[in-house]
């Protein structure tokens, strides 16, 4: 049995709980936890970053000795911008799946990100926030290739991104049969109420990437951003008044409010959640204590029940 269970809840990490090569971190998580994210974010133009042939046999004998699953973060170092980005990205992640096959992975994480869009949403006219119509046409397009590289098309998992709203996703989710990848550390830093969207989402999310924030003082928001993100009123005005400004993901859920936890996890629990819950975090520490707070969040939900 693993050293960190979740009642009622498959447990996941990322495959870097420690600094270290592909396979020895993945080890590491694995010998704690019941699946693992194996992150293939960065490629380089061709492949050169990507993880290498003896590092996958080596993590496929893990998974075998472990009894653990693994989902796939599929690389993120290429956009949709462009149809030219679009069919990069569609290389880039043919060539991780081709690399890790052996490996048989239930999730493909994958992210539809538009940087060059994502400027002028940081910028002083967010009314010129649009996806093109071509935008929308070639993206489902290379979606269609991506997922016809899966084993099953539903395997595929968009995940919401930080500084677009959470609805963009919708477009390339509505009458398609692939999932969800719910990013809640995303939703928390932009001021979002997760609570709406876990109701919508949940019944098609196989995956929930879980993470605190904390405050990272010195920086400035850009103007404009305050007023637009985190406007004064309901859990906006909470996070702007926890962590502004710019606060920093990915860390422990030591300063997330027990309640906006709750919400997250007694949805989990209430609901059945069948997918994995995944810390998205980079340390032993972070990971440690976000488990313990969890485990609190439990009591809690029991002593409701």
């Amino acid at each position: 049995m693993k050293k960190y269970t979740l009642p009622h809840l498959k447990l996941g990490s990322t495959s870097f709980l420690i600094p270290a090569s592909f396979a020895a971190g993945f080890r590491f998580a694995a010998e704690r936890c019941e699946d693992v994210s194996l992150l293939l974010l960065t490629m380089g133009n061709n492949g050169e970053y990507l993880i290498k042939p003896d590092e996958v046999r080596e993590i496929a004998r893990i998974i075998d000795g472990e009894g653990v699953t693994v989902n796939i973060h599929l690389p993120t170092d290429a956009g949709f911008d462009t149809p030219e980005d679009a069919r990069m990205m569609v290389r880039h992640v043919a060539m991780a799946m081709d690399r890790t096959a052996l490996l048989q992975p239930h999730t493909f994480v994958l992210h539809i990100n538009f940087p060059r869009l994502e400027h002028v949403l940081l910028g002083a006219n967010p009314k010129r926030l649009r996806v093109t119509s071509e935008q929308k046409r070639f993206v489902h397009a290379a979606l269609r290739d991506i997922s016809a590289l899966l084993p099953a098309p539903e395997t595929l998992a968009v995940e919401n991104l930080e500084n677009f709203p959470p609805g963009l996703w919708d477009e390339w989710l509505k009458n398609t049969p692939y999932s969800r990848c719910m990013d809640v550390g995303h939703i928390w830093k932009d001021g979002w109420d997760p609570a709406p969207l876990l109701e919508t989402w949940l019944p098609r999310t196989r995956i929930i990437h879980l993470h605190g924030l904390e405050s990272r003082h010195g920086h400035a928001l850009p103007k404009g951003i305050a007023e637009r993100i985190l406007p004064r009123t309901g859990i906006r005005a909470r996070t702007a008044e926890l962590f502004s400004p710019l606060p920093q993901d990915h860390r422990s859920l030591r300063f997330i409010p027990p309640e906006w936890v709750d919400t997250v996890l007694h949805t989990l629990w209430r609901e059945h959640f069948s997918g994995v819950l995944n810390l998205e975090m980079f340390s032993m520490e972070d990971f440690e204590i976000s488990y313990s707070l969890i485990m609190k969040s439990w009591e809690r939900y029991q002593a409701l029940t």
